[in-house]
């Protein structure tokens, strides 16, 4: 490999992990390599990347403008390996995969082992995020494709993965366990569970369009320690009814009584080549997208 690229690579995958130890552990690389290659960059640059601490590394300002050229040269780099190892009639490759926690629970470990069925040399990376540090990574070419809120941004294409609706999930024995339909302005009285983390959620815009304010009891973000939390009569949540499938908990989901609908896709840079893996592994998701939603 070239060293040039290494470097590139090396930088990148610290300042991803946030730890010159841990970027080692990824790469394959010993702690001592990748402390050199990120001090040799830094030297070849004459600029600091990184701020070092006993708690880890942070980027620097100059770091941080540097690290979105860094991606693109490593990634075009992947791209040219994974685009002549197809031409050659061998499929290898990365496809990297940003997440919410509902579709990788629910949607992708059908689709990866369909895929991985047909594409054994390619691997899958799938990082958890929200809509938001989605589009971000999106933008900054760290993933090939993401999950996202519809309608998608303007400069992405989309397939639709998932359409549900939000729910009530109540303690199986709320008084208003029992009724069809849960009146949204009731949450103002009830202890509630927001589903958060950072910027305006999808339950967030309904509570809001519907006029109906509520000072959350606890913010969490996973939607599992949710359903626990309400289960121990901590507070009711809204959520998505995909998340309500195979349900371990003694809750009840009860649908709302105003339009709480909601559309996730997949979405691509569409200025962007997709991979010949990445190409296969949207491709997956279409024929599974088509099955799910019919």
């Amino acid at each position: 490999m070239d060293t040039g690229l290494q470097k590139y690579r090396a930088f990148v995958a610290t300042a991803e992990a946030g730890s010159i130890a841990h970027a080692a552990d990824r790469l394959g690389y010993s702690i001592s390599s990748v402390s050199r290659m990120v001090s040799d960059l830094e030297a070849s640059c004459g600029l600091r990347l990184f701020d070092r601490s006993k708690a880890g590394v942070a980027l620097t300002p100059d770091g941080q403008r540097l690290l979105v050229r860094a991606r693109s040269i490593v990634d075009e780099c992947d791209r040219f390996a994974d685009e002549a190892a197809s031409i050659a009639g061998a499929e290898v490759g990365t496809v990297r995969v940003g997440t919410i926690a509902s579709v990788a629970t629910h949607v992708f470990p059908k689709v990866l082992k369909s895929f991985r069925s047909t594409h054994p040399g390619v691997s899958c990376e799938l990082l958890m995020g929200d809509y938001n540090e989605i589009d971000r990574w999106l933008s900054e070419g760290r993933i090939d494709m993401g999950t996202v809120r519809v309608p998608a941004a303007k400069g992405l294409n989309t397939i639709t993965l998932v359409r549900d609706a939000y729910k009530a999930v109540l303690p199986s024995g709320h008084a208003m366990a029992r009724r069809k339909r849960f009146p949204l302005a009731a949450f103002a009285k009830e202890p509630y569970l927001a589903l958060e983390r950072g910027g305006l959620s999808e339950v967030a815009s309904l509570l809001e369009r519907n006029s109906v304010e509520l000072t959350p009891t606890f913010t969490v973000w996973d939607d599992y320690a949710v359903m626990a939390m309400v289960e121990a009569g901590l507070g009711l949540a809204i959520l998505p009814s995909i998340m309500l499938q195979r349900c371990a908990y003694n809750v009840v989901a009860l649908p709302l009584d105003v339009p709480a609908k909601r559309e996730v896709a997949l979405a691509w840079r569409s200025e962007r080549s997709l991979s010949a893996a990445a190409t296969a592994f949207l491709e997956e998701c279409s024929m599974a997208s088509q099955d799910k939603l019919r």
